[in-house]
């Protein structure tokens, strides 16, 4: 499962602050549209950025003037049919999504040769 993280001193962030409760919500709500859309996807397909369109930004009803605020303080940039992050905890990326499979991959491997008698000891 992936994760969209919040962490708890955003709710004094002065932009956020200056954006409203309302687009909060919607950086809230995209990152995790963001991060299910690459749930169950393999690697390459993660994008190296995330992205939200236009049209999905709209289907969350009264978003878009929330969308142009969260612009309008930096949290936000627009661009070419949609928006960016232009700020994002380091937690959030899609390097670190990438690097966090990669370590679960890793402790799978080694848990898998282990069952087969390939390693002795345990894992944490």
């Amino acid at each position: 499962m992936t994760w969209w993280l919040w962490g708890d001193d955003e709710h004094c962030d002065k932009r956020f602050n200056e954006a409203g409760t309302h687009a909060m919500g919607l950086y809230v709500r995209a990152g995790s549209w963001c991060m299910g859309k690459v749930r169950y996807r393999p690697e390459r397909e993660i994008p190296a950025e995330w992205f939200v369109p236009d049209d999905q930004v709209k289907a969350w009803c009264g978003s878009v003037r929330q969308a142009n605020r969260l612009v309008d303080v930096g949290l936000w940039y627009r661009a070419r049919g949609g928006y960016g992050f232009a700020w994002i905890r380091t937690e959030n990326t899609a390097d670190t999504l990438r690097a966090k499979r990669a370590a679960e991959r890793k402790k799978w491997e080694a848990r898998k040769k282990l069952r087969r008698g390939g390693i002795g000891g345990s894992l944490q």
